[in-house]
């Protein structure tokens, strides 16, 4: 049985200990000047990132970024808005008085290993590491960087999400990657119903992620060496696809030492952003169509590692149909069929134009992902 987890005393711990898996720290364990001044004394750049699906996104990004903006350049050193939609809009006039941010558009630039039709968050994380290091902007792999959804609600947002998270990174020699945690008063849906789903699952490296506050949060900070190892899905299935290649030890940045063990959770209290409807629409997608490519995600996984077998396959992508009010006196169902499954993405590392920059001497210790063995439809 996994137990309850308490905060952690890093001033106890001390900074050359083992780190226990996931280990929780409270993001105000880690005071701003302390911080600052850690990051001064290790010379790591920080990169914060906000990937933004469309550009009516950029009115609640102006009021992150009035909160983000007096962090730099003491705590972090570049800000990205990295866009996955097609127009820009109102996006550039955030930019255009900010000279710490910068504007990615992820369809201009992606890596040459993703297909010119794939979208999604996941996607447009991944081109921005690949342009980054490709680029010669980024290659130094303790560098952080640092990904926050763009839709926070900005009552909730402050500097201890970047304090807390970069501060585990810097402070325990062991941690490779911060993922913040909280808890969502008004949502959270999907995130209860995969806890369920993972609490099913009889194998002991998966019980591990029920230590985790909050499975799907988006927001997480990690070094260079942390991007570039592990995999990555398209879209919605990004973050349960890094969380089971780390429970699964697909990834290994270091000798002898469990991924796990180069994760701290930090927790910021509250959150909440914008919520997504429960069913889909022909325009939108609902929650139905995100748990359907998590849960795929989650089975692809398990199939790849050799842990789940099906008797039977069904030859392309499993398709989710779903009833939707019709029109008219009777108003009988009409029905929507989406397709799911999400392109699967190698560890960046895989690829050799970045393996020659981060690793010139050949010497890089950590392993590759999971081989791409799910539907890339």
């Amino acid at each position: 049985m996994i137990k309850p987890m308490v905060f952690l005393n890093p001033r106890g711990l001390g900074r050359e200990l083992s780190f226990p898996p996931l280990g929780l720290l409270k993001a105000e364990a880690f005071e701003l000047a302390e911080v600052i001044a850690l990051k001064r004394a290790a010379s790591v750049p920080l990169h914060v990132v906000f990937p933004v699906k469309e550009a009516q996104e950029a009115a609640n990004l102006e009021k992150l970024c009035v909160l983000l903006e007096p962090l730099h350049p003491l705590l972090f050193d570049q800000g990205w808005l990295a866009l996955g939609g097609d127009e820009p809009g109102a996006l550039l006039e955030l930019t255009r008085h900010r000279p710490w941010l910068r504007l990615f558009q992820a369809r201009q630039f992606p890596s040459p290993d993703q297909p010119p039709q794939i979208r999604g968050k996941g996607a447009v994380m991944r081109a921005l590491l690949y342009h980054l290091v490709q680029s010669g902007e980024v290659t130094d792999d303790r560098t952080i960087i640092q990904f926050i959804d763009a839709d926070i609600v900005p009552s909730y947002f402050g500097s201890h999400w970047l304090a807390g998270p970069v501060g585990a990174i810097l402070w325990f020699k062991q941690v490779e990657a911060a993922k913040i945690v909280y808890f969502r008063p008004q949502g959270g849906r999907l995130n209860a119903f995969l806890r369920s789903l993972l609490a099913t699952i009889p194998h002991s490296a998966i019980k591990p992620l029920q230590t985790l506050v909050y499975l799907l949060s988006g927001e997480m900070a990690g070094t260079l060496r942390f991007w570039t190892a592990v995999p990555f899905k398209a879209g919605y299935g990004v973050e349960v696809m890094i969380l089971l290649a780390l429970a699964l030890r697909q990834v290994q940045l270091h000798p002898d030492i469990p991924a796990l063990e180069q994760v701290a959770q930090v927790f910021v209290g509250q959150m909440d952003h914008r919520h997504a409807p429960l069913v889909s629409s022909g325009s939108l997608p609902g929650l139905d169509q995100m748990a359907g490519n998590v849960f795929l995600t989650l089975f692809e996984a398990l199939r790849c590692n050799g842990l789940l077998s099906w008797s039977q396959t069904v030859a392309g992508s499993p398709h989710l149909t779903i009833p939707t009010m019709g029109s008219g006196p009777a108003a009988s169902p009409e029905w929507l069929q989406v397709a799911l499954g999400e392109h699967t993405f190698p560890p960046l590392g895989d690829l050799p134009e970045i393996a020659a920059v981060l690793n010139p001497t050949g010497n890089r210790v950590f392993q590759r992902g999971p081989q791409n063995c799910g539907d890339d439809s």
